[in-house]
């Protein structure tokens, strides 16, 4: 149960192009134990395509929570374009099953110059966003969500950064 568990979770891991800490078994392999012979996968059926490669501006991603206890969100960070999204859970009133909330993401958070990007987030505990840094340059950007001016009035929550700067 336990390789099975740990073949599942390897599968996704690499679907979603993630690491793992843990031993990971190739696709396509059974639950046996690690170092037993296991047969090759088959291969895929003519009809079943191999997908489509990334666009450049696809994952991976990172991922980080800001410090405060009142922030119900997640930061997400392209590495390789700092292209910056966040979702949050909410539970609509009278609703039994919550929904998961994604902000649109203002110019500001959107791609970057091509570098290797990260998340970081503060101590400190009053702090609802996070720093999107680019690990080449030093060129750091706080992104969080803030309403933003509707094109015909009103607002909208979107996710904005402030200007690169060292």
């Amino acid at each position: 149960m336990r390789l099975d568990m740990r073949n599942r979770l390897g599968a996704a891991t690499l679907a979603l192009g993630l690491s793992f800490a843990g031993p990971v078994l190739a696709q396509g392999t059974t639950g046996t134990a690690p170092g037993a012979p296991t047969s090759p996968p088959a291969a895929p059926p003519a009809a079943e395509a191999a997908p489509p490669a990334a666009a450049p501006s696809a994952g991976p991603f990172v991922f980080s929570s800001p410090p405060s206890a009142q922030a119900n969100r997640i930061y997400s960070v392209n590495v390789r374009t700092g292209e910056v999204s966040a979702c949050q859970f909410e539970r609509p009133e009278g609703s039994l099953v919550g929904v998961t909330r994604c902000f649109r993401t203002d110019a500001s958070a959107g791609p970057r110059e091509p570098g290797p990007y990260d998340i970081v987030s503060t101590r400190y505990s009053g702090e609802t966003g996070i720093f999107r840094v680019n690990a080449q340059t030093g060129q750091m950007s706080v992104c969080y969500v803030r309403d933003m001016p509707k094109d015909g009035g009103g607002v909208e929550p979107a996710v904005v950064c402030t200007a690169p700067s060292r």
